[in-house]
């Protein structure tokens, strides 16, 4: 059976990556097609997908261009592929798959909850009606599936029940380094220090993730007294983040926009994240994959990964500078090598990609005969 993917890009971030995951790990039953309608931007994942041997096809449309153009070359690129079932994400290929593919089974994934993430992709004016706008549309598939329960909770205001199916990660890929000396041997490839702690976030630098507090956060703690902190990625705020690491005390580095994400996280020692908001975001559970011990802001995200008591992590309120230090100094002085088991068995029993890729597979099975017996 073949299933149609429908995204705007293909960009190496969250969703690229999850949707990878997916694929990966289908079984013979399914015979997966991609569609982007961009053209890839930047840093992509088209060429991993393509030494998978997956067929990826591309418009090649503007944003706003491919709205008026790609509904009639959407027709007709599914009555040549005629899928199985189509499975959408993003707010461009859910519109053209909500109003002009109705008679296809349909799923969308929401990786997200609008309202939180658009008005700081887009702006407010512009992304205040996106927001409102999508969520609209997710009314109109056959079946809506959240990436975690708490953006189930918070769209499910707006009168949408999705399906849940939560994030997982790549365990074969993040996973703890083997002893002592491969750790020691991948901070002297990646110039880091050998004998310092490390501690280390990632993610894309906007006001949502608050990557100021992260650098302020650690300057504040003991932890900068004999501790390295470095953060990978790039965006608006990078100039700024820069210039904070260099007025308080502590070494922080900020590489930018990194391809081997996996190196730095088994090079590390501790994960963080201050983020006001998430869907359930793929470094956190990279890094507990990776064996690292996390802390955390307070969100729902979050507490979604760490749900049980005696977690390998510590939490602060997002915003608050004084509790991020303190759970950080809070972390150093618990037992680390009884952390790092439970970082990686979390992950190992609970969100892995296999588990996800079987669930959608699961679902796309069940649509179709929903689907079916319907018609």
């Amino acid at each position: 059976m073949k299933v149609l993917y429908i995204v705007s890009r293909l960009r190496n971030d969250g969703p690229s990556t999850q949707l990878a995951y997916i694929v990966k790990h289908l079984d013979s039953t399914w015979e997966p097609i991609i569609l982007t309608l961009s053209p890839e931007d930047g840093a992509t994942l088209r060429p991993k997908f393509e030494q998978e041997g997956i067929q990826v096809w591309s418009f090649g449309f503007s944003r706003y261009l491919g709205l008026i153009k790609a509904p009639m070359r959407l027709r007709k690129f599914c009555r040549d592929v005629d899928p199985d079932v189509i499975h959408s994400q993003g707010i461009r290929p859910d519109i053209l798959s909500a109003f002009f593919l109705g008679h296809y089974p349909r799923i969308s994934t929401l990786r997200n909850y609008a309202y939180e993430d658009y008005p700081g992709k887009f702006g407010r004016l512009k992304g205040y009606p996106a927001a409102a706008l999508h969520l609209a549309v997710a009314k109109r598939v056959d079946v809506p599936v959240a990436c975690s329960h708490g953006v189930r909770r918070k769209v499910s205001q707006h009168g949408i029940k999705p399906d849940v199916i939560q994030n997982g990660v790549d365990t074969d890929v993040y996973h703890p380094p083997q002893s002592t000396d491969e750790k020691r041997h991948l901070r002297r490839s990646l110039g880091l220090p050998e004998n310092q702690t490390l501690y280390i976030s990632v993610g894309f630098l906007i006001p949502r993730k608050d990557p100021k507090l992260v650098i302020r956060g650690f300057q504040e703690s003991k932890a900068s007294e004999e501790g390295v902190l470095v953060i990978l990625g790039d965006g608006p705020l990078l100039e700024q983040c820069r210039q904070q690491a260099t007025t308080g005390e502590g070494d922080v580095r900020l590489p930018g926009y990194v391809e081997d994400v996996s190196s730095y996280l088994q090079a590390a020692d501790f994960f963080l994240s201050a983020s006001h908001s998430e869907g359930l975001p793929n470094t956190v559970m990279e890094a507990l994959s990776s064996g690292l011990p996390v802390i955390l802001s307070d969100i729902p995200a979050h507490r979604e990964i760490l749900s049980e008591s005696s977690q390998p992590g510590e939490f602060f309120d997002p915003g608050d500078l004084s509790g991020m230090s303190k759970a950080i100094d809070n972390i150093r002085g618990q037992n680390r090598t009884e952390l790092e088991q439970k970082a990686r068995k979390l992950t190992e029993d609970k969100f892995t990609a296999r588990r996800v890729s079987r669930d959608y597979q699961s679902l796309y099975r069940d649509t179709i005969e929903m689907k079916s017996r319907s018609s």
